[in-house]
């Protein structure tokens, strides 16, 4: 849990705009941060806070502002009501139970549509990361609104044991943990009491992985470039996912209830009391290089070549010839019944990933670090 945030203003330029969203007679608020030079419609990073964080002490942590006027994306931080997240755990299990439970579903649908209706996102490319409390309901829209968004990011955050069962995403969810092992607030080997459980990091990527269908997990061990701080990384991944998706988990050895960072943040005064907060890689940084090669229209097709103009037949050759029987399939061999029309998808949805995008990843170019098999 998070308490006693104090705020940082980041050195780049940037407009920061504090605005509020009516939804089902609550009044909602969110922040969001658009670097200098940025066009938008843009890609958007919607960042949930942990546990009684404020949008503005969670940006101060975070570090997500530097890599957003780094690759061009635009930041958006909203706030849970009570300052908690209603996330997919048992009821008796989340924070919730004992505060007033505002619709945190029904705001981050209507904020999503609202960002691409004001023309702030991109809508095919909206995504979602969150620490603790806000890595717990990252995954709960995972599951419920996975077309909501490209792709996902959970941080200090283990999937409930009850989404073993109940989570059932409507398409593959592509999803990035990070979690440090020394992690006493949220265990990263999982925890249980008896009014509910939850999975460890590696079975909660292992989870996503049998959703998606995914191949077999490699790994890699990363660069120790911080050897003072204690800590180490490891990156494990799943690929050959249906429809292009992937699954990885950052296991920070020895990390404590921190997201990694390599940019100046702004701790508040508990920090200390949470564990190492290892510097080997940025949170920020590694948010951006898993998601970002998610979402996004498909390549145009070729325009069709136009129709060759039959050659004209012999006038003692009778009638023409007759013109091709009209199919009743599509182009890709389904039936008319079964396409579906894009309007049917709520505004905001992410289109599904090319096929190419976990091509690419392998490649090392772009979504993934150089990998070797287990």
């Amino acid at each position: 849990m998070f308490l006693f945030w104090s705020v940082f203003a980041p050195a780049h330029a940037e407009s920061v705009k504090d605005l509020r969203l009516s939804v089902n007679g609550e009044t909602r608020r969110y922040v969001v941060v658009t670097p200098d030079g940025v066009t938008t419609p843009a890609p958007t990073v919607i960042a949930l806070h942990g546990a009684a964080q404020t949008p503005e002490s969670f940006r101060a942590y975070f570090g997500l502002d530097a890599a957003a006027a780094k690759h061009g994306f635009v930041a958006v931080y909203p706030e849970g009501e009570g300052r908690t997240w209603n996330d997919g755990r048992p009821a008796a299990m989340r924070l919730k139970m004992m505060l007033r439970p505002g619709d945190d579903v029904a705001f981050l649908v209507a904020l999503a549509r609202r960002l691409a209706a004001d023309g702030i996102a991109d809508p095919n490319r909206i995504y979602l990361t969150g620490i603790s409390n806000g890595g717990f309901m990252v995954q709960r829209m995972a599951c419920e609104y996975s077309e909501l968004f490209a792709a996902y990011s959970a941080i200090m955050s283990t999937a409930p044991a009850n989404y073993k069962e109940e989570c059932q995403p409507s398409k593959p969810v592509s999803i990035q943990f990070i979690h440090g092992t020394a992690d006493s607030v949220i265990g990263y080997n999982g925890f249980w009491t008896p009014l509910g459980s939850t999975l460890s990091a590696p079975d909660s990527a292992r989870l996503y992985a049998a959703l998606d269908g995914c191949g077999p997990a490699t790994s890699t061990k990363l660069p120790d470039l911080a050897p003072d701080d204690g800590t180490t990384a490891e990156l494990r991944r799943w690929e050959g996912c249906r429809d292009g998706s992937a699954v990885e988990l950052i296991t920070i050895e020895r990390g404590g209830h921190q997201s990694p960072a390599m940019v100046e943040t702004k701790p508040d005064l508990a920090t200390p009391f949470l564990g190492l907060r290892s510097h080997d890689i940025d949170a920020g940084e590694e948010v951006w290089r898993f998601m970002s090669v998610f979402g996004g229209l498909p390549a145009p097709a070729a325009p069709a070549a136009p129709p060759r103009k039959p050659k004209p037949k012999p006038a003692t050759s009778g009638a023409a010839a007759k013109p091709p029987a009209p199919t009743s399939g599509l182009a890709d061999g389904s039936k008319p019944s079964e396409a579906k029309s894009p309007a049917a998808k709520p505004q905001g949805a992410s289109a599904a990933p090319p096929a190419t995008s976990a091509g690419a990843a392998a490649s090392g170019a772009t979504g993934q670090r150089g990998i070797s098999a287990q």
